[in-house]
């Protein structure tokens, strides 16, 4: 038996130590290869990267803000038809990306007060309009919530609905979230994350992902996606944003009154649970029905709704990253953009 444990433990170590070897080596192949494509602008001790295409016109910048994990290059395809008319840029949340890490808890005014420091720090002092994916929806009404007179407009492309999300949490957990239950570090989470980027497991994990393989994806994007998520900064911050989410939500539905910012949500034909676990065609339907009530709820916060547009799109993911689908987000922002000059 000890003979037995004895060659068990330098087994352990030996696929332990391989392990470490594969993702040192891995992710030095991936530093050379996957450069960050815009600048990495310093806020404080560290460093955001912020990757704009197009020149500043007389018109708004487009700042997008991405989902969860979403990291600033999956944004290329919605990027470069806006690009034509106006500066866009989009940028890494702290922790994901090219972006560096912060620590303890992560709430939704943490996500804009890091926002307005980049802005700050490149000089975009003017309203600009925010375009926000899924919780990036959300985080532009908690921009708007705090600093109103920043933002010009405001589009949100499926944007979580804090109402059904908090429902849907209590009916899961069988209790309601606390709006403050992620006071607590991160616990014995975050080391864990660390060991399991650090032995290369989450690279392993990342690169058998089935949904990462659409072939209709930008390859580029995808290939930096998996790069950076393999990384323990990015796997421990989509553990903590995992911890706190639950307040995001509380902060989302503090915005009661949108005013006269104008508004627009986009969502696409193939949307329905924003978990994706929608069971049945039947499911995804009624999940749907609920969503665009939410998103019609919404909008009609202020008095400049332009309402709730539906485009032909597959998935929640592929709205914005599917060819097709991302040059028709991008048509639907230039026409709202542009609007706000007739009006």
């Amino acid at each position: 038996m000890l003979k037995f444990l004895k060659y068990l433990a330098i087994f352990v170590v030996l696929l332990a130590t391989a392990g470490l070897g594969y993702q040192q080596f891995s992710a030095a192949v991936d530093r050379d290869r996957y450069p960050p494509p815009g600048e990495l602008v310093d806020i404080g001790g560290r460093n955001l990267h912020l990757y704009c295409l197009g020149e500043a016109t007389e018109k708004p910048t487009v700042i997008l803000e991405g989902g969860f994990t979403f990291i600033s290059t999956g944004w290329i395809r919605v990027m470069k038809p806006i690009a034509a008319e106006t500066r866009v840029c989009a940028y890494d949340c702290a922790g994901y990306g090219w972006s560096g890490e912060t620590s303890g808890p992560r709430y939704g005014l943490d996500y804009i007060e890091d926002l307005r420091k980049l802005r700050k720090a490149v000089g975009m002092s003017e309203p600009v309009i925010i375009v926000g994916h899924s919780l990036g929806g959300m985080l532009g009404r908690i921009y708007y919530n705090h600093y109103p007179e920043e933002l010009a407009g405001l589009v949100m492309i499926e944007p979580g609905t804090p109402e059904i999300l908090l429902r849907e949490f209590e009916e899961e957990d069988g209790e309601p979230l606390e709006r403050r239950a992620g006071q607590q570090t991160c616990g014995v989470k975050c080391p864990l994350a660390t060991a399991f980027a650090g032995l290369g497991l989450t690279r392993l994990v990342i690169n058998n992902v089935s949904e990462l393989d659409d072939p209709l994806l930008p390859r580029q994007a995808v290939a930096e996606y998996k790069a950076r998520m393999a990384l323990s900064p990015n796997v421990r911050t989509m553990v903590r944003l995992g911890r706190y989410v639950g307040t995001i939500f509380y902060e989302t539905g503090d915005n009661r009154d949108l005013d006269d910012l104008p508004v627009m949500a986009i969502y696409g034909t193939g949307a329905g649970s924003l978990f994706g676990d929608s069971k049945t065609e039947e499911d995804r339907l009624l999940d749907l029905e609920k969503q665009i009530a939410g998103w019609k709820k919404t909008t009609a916060l202020s008095s400049r709704d332009f309402g709730v547009v539906e485009i032909e799109a597959d998935n929640h993911l592929a709205i914005v990253a599917h060819e097709d689908s991302a040059r028709r987000v991008a048509e639907q922002v230039l026409i709202f953009m542009n609007e706000l000059d007739v009006e």
